[in-house]
């Protein structure tokens, strides 16, 4: 994912670079993106039946309840953690560098983070992300279309911080006793897989399963989170779009005078108009008419004007 994201930057720079004849290109590449689109939302519709049945399996063979009590507290000890990301770090550090109350962001994007709540998809919430970051949040139109599509597809603060929990729950789970060393690896792990990941829904299963073979843990017990993490995942999306827009309004803010002077730099055609020149005609209109010296010798000629004949005009009976 990570690959395509580089790839879709230096490409979208390379048509730039080309110009209006890219035009048809980039055409087909938004009509393509179109249809994927129409296949993730058949996808997504789906999606909860597949998931009833997962959960209906997994109630049906559970022989320890005790597990479900430990689910509980994962569950529990997961919202607390998102609560804290969401009402306390990411409002302190926009606070310190803006100045400004961070609780507003809540205001001006509820509906982004309703849209996200709603389908848990970073991904396909983007465009009302977009909408609001631009109208609502004033964050600079460029700025807003170049880093919100990036940082949908890198920033994963929410889902990094589950799949540690989730990972140290597991070992917990078959009393394992971790060292400070897998530990650390879990953490970067975490971050790895989840950056670049794609933005859709109940993906936490998979890069679980890649953490926990990373760090020698087994990773058939992955099974046992996969009907928690459909509810986790709607609070989770929250959380990613909240911590994207934070980092797109800090960004608009430290960089605010230069995105200004970036707007106001004039273009070609202001910078070398193109008027109409006005050209004086009005000797036409005069009786007068040139005629060219006939020698080349410097001559003082007697009439008014040197070079110039009057026509007079004498009435005619």
């Amino acid at each position: 994912m990570l690959g395509l994201v580089i790839w879709s930057f230096a490409i979208g720079i390379l048509l730039n670079r080309v110009g209006q004849e890219a035009r048809i290109t980039v055409e087909a590449i938004q009509c393509l993106n179109d249809a994927i689109k129409i296949i993730v939302n058949w996808i997504l519709w789906y999606l909860p039946i597949g998931v009833m049945f997962l959960i209906t399996e997994h109630v049906l063979g559970i022989t320890d309840w005790r597990a479900v009590l430990k689910l509980t507290k994962l569950v529990g000890v997961v919202f607390a953690g998102l609560a804290i990301q969401a009402f306390v770090l990411f409002p302190v550090i926009y606070f310190i560098l803006t100045r400004r109350n961070p609780f507003l962001i809540f205001k001006h994007i509820s509906r982004a983070l309703t849209t996200a709540f709603i389908i848990a998809s970073s991904a396909a919430t983007l465009p009302v992300t977009l909408q609001c970051c631009e109208e609502n949040v004033k964050v600079d139109k460029k700025l807003c279309r170049l880093m919100l599509p990036i940082v949908t597809s890198i920033n994963r603060t929410g889902m990094a911080f589950y799949e540690v929990v989730a990972v140290v729950f597991i070992a917990q789970l078959n009393d394992i006793t971790l060292e400070v060393g897998q530990i650390i690896a879990i953490g970067l792990s975490s971050a790895i897989v989840t950056f670049g990941s794609a933005g859709i829904p109940v993906t936490g299963a998979v890069t679980t399963i890649l953490i926990l073979t990373a760090v020698g843990l087994p990773a058939e017990d992955a099974a046992i989170l996969v009907g928690v993490e459909w509810i986790l995942d709607h609070f989770i999306t929250v959380v990613n779009v909240l911590a994207n827009v934070f980092g797109v309004a800090i960004t608009n803010h430290v960089w605010h005078d230069d995105l200004i002077s970036l707007d106001k730099i004039p273009s070609l055609d202001e910078a070398h108009p193109t008027k109409d020149i006005e050209l004086d005609l009005s000797f036409l209109e005069s009786d007068e008419e040139f005629i060219p010296p006939v020698s080349a010798s410097p001559t003082r000629s007697n009439s008014p004007r040197r070079g110039y004949h009057r026509n007079i005009v004498t009435p005619t009976s």
